[in-house]
């Protein structure tokens, strides 16, 4: 059972990408061995969000000597959530966020590229917490 407490309020939506990204396996590789992990993260990607500065106004969520690769790679889609204002923003903007994990953030707000399909397995897993 995979712990997802160090997302905080974000526990819920990481883990429904984790359901979908990896199901749920901390050793799934993908995307020609460029993704990895329980969230399939890309290396650039990964130490983008799990080494933002943290701020006073957002100390959460930084990188520990003592997170195994699950707990970093967890923090770093929490992170990704808090930047984006997640659980603040319409359900529109969420839409895009959720589309902005699976396509990256450059495709989604600035290509405008879409993921209908992802966007649904994301809300079915999500439904399913």
């Amino acid at each position: 059972m995979i712990d997802y407490s160090a997302a905080g309020e974000f526990a819920e939506a990481v883990q429904a990408f984790a359901m979908i990204e990896s199901g749920e396996s901390e050793r799934a590789t993908g995307d020609g061995g460029r993704a990895f992990g329980l969230l399939q993260m890309h290396p650039a990607t990964f130490a983008r969000f799990y080494t933002a500065p943290r701020s006073a106004a957002s100390p959460r969520f930084g990188p520990d000597v003592s997170d195994t690769w699950s707990e970093a790679q967890i923090k770093a889609c929490a992170r990704f959530l808090e930047i984006h204002d997640f659980l603040r923003a319409s359900e529109e903007a969420r839409d895009l966020v959720i589309q902005a994990w699976n396509l990256g953030e450059h495709a989604v707000f600035y290509q405008m590229k879409r993921n209908p399909t992802y966007l649904r397995r994301w809300k079915e897993a999500y439904a399913k917490l």
